[in-house]
């Protein structure tokens, strides 16, 4: 392992298995919009906010929804065990979480606002990797991936939801499968998305359906008015975010999943926080991969996060190494000149 930060392409020519499954977090979405960064969403937000909410950020210096969510969190747990009651901060838990996924929505761009370049940015993420792309976000760009009209391939992706035996769109459904022989790609959102949400105990993926004009963003808010959530984690610490995921038959099988990965692993735009993050970070060390790629953004802190990293999974057998995020997309772009491409 080398401490200076190459290009993913580079390390890509040097060994493909990277290429074998993909996890990305909030700095994938960040790199498509801007408004997606926390100090963002919460500028959108904070107006719904009451007093003792903005105390919280204030107080703490931080902009971070997690931060706060798992010091609130972390009360309440407090509280139960003393006995005490303080419906007040269960008020804000439960307000603060509300207005992140509502700000996620809400900022979140329409398909036809991504340029044709970043749309093609997006759609060479879906076709370089060889087995599983898996995603702590909330947001619609893996589905609009999918949709691109950039994209001059096209490739079967699996992401196990199909037709009931009406018209909606459920896991498992009849048509979930895609055989082998179309050598799909398989999508998974560990943390849940905007276009699901629960009905009669099925997950239900929303969808555009056979009316093209109209926008899923629109349909999806429309949903929630009708008193359809979205299916999405945010609990602030990542024993909470495990309990959430184990109470869902879609969550669950999303992370067994990761769990039973193998190969290479990239991993972009995600810190492996270990207040946050510790689920994934287990599900990693418990999966057989064997090399893990993890890009870094901050290259003037390079070697803080490489040695947190390397700490991290430490005795664990698996194979370190650092590239630079800052240019992945670009990367990409060589690749795809080079060929490195599913067909």
């Amino acid at each position: 392992m080398s401490d200076e930060l190459i290009k993913y392409s580079e390390l890509i020519q040097k060994n493909d298995i990277f290429l074998d499954n993909l996890l990305f977090g909030n700095g994938f979405s960040i790199h498509f919009n801007q408004q997606f960064r926390y100090n963002n969403l919460y500028e959108h937000c904070k107006d719904s906010f009451e007093i003792e909410d903005h105390k919280m950020f204030e107080d703490f210096e931080t902009q971070n929804f997690e931060t706060v969510l798992r010091a609130l969190n972390t009360s309440m747990l407090t509280n139960r065990i003393f006995e005490l009651k303080d419906e007040k901060i269960s008020t804000s838990y439960e307000r603060i979480k509300q207005s992140l996924i509502d700000a996620v929505r809400e900022v979140h761009p329409q398909f036809e606002e991504i340029s044709p370049q970043k749309g093609h940015q997006l759609r060479l993420a879906f076709n370089v990797f060889k087995k599983s792309i898996f995603t702590t976000n909330y947001d619609l760009l893996p589905y609009w991936a999918l949709l691109s009209v950039h994209n001059k391939r096209s490739r079967k992706v699996s992401d196990g939801f199909g037709y009931d035996s009406g018209s909606q769109l459920i896991m498992f459904g009849k048509g979930a499968g895609i055989s082998p022989s179309e050598n799909p790609l398989k999508l998974y959102y560990l943390h849940g998305a905007l276009h699901f949400y629960m009905k009669k105990g099925d997950v239900v993926k929303i969808t555009r359906g056979s009316d093209r004009d109209s926008r899923l963003l629109d349909i999806i808010t429309d949903t929630y008015e009708e008193g359809h959530f979205p299916l999405y984690v945010s609990e602030g610490t990542w024993k909470h975010k495990l309990q959430r995921i184990e109470n869902n038959k879609y969550l669950m099988q999303c992370y067994r999943t990761f769990k039973s990965i193998t190969g290479g692993l990239t991993i972009y735009g995600q810190s492996l926080d270990r207040e946050c993050d510790m689920h994934i970070i287990n599900a990693i060390k418990e999966s057989a991969v064997t090399d893990i790629a993890f890009g870094i953004y901050d290259k003037e802190n390079s070697l803080e996060k490489i040695n947190e990293i390397t700490v991290m999974f430490r005795g664990t057998g698996k194979n370190l190494y650092f590239f630079d995020s800052s240019v992945f997309f670009d990367s990409l772009a060589e690749l795809e000149w080079l060929e490195f491409f599913v067909d």
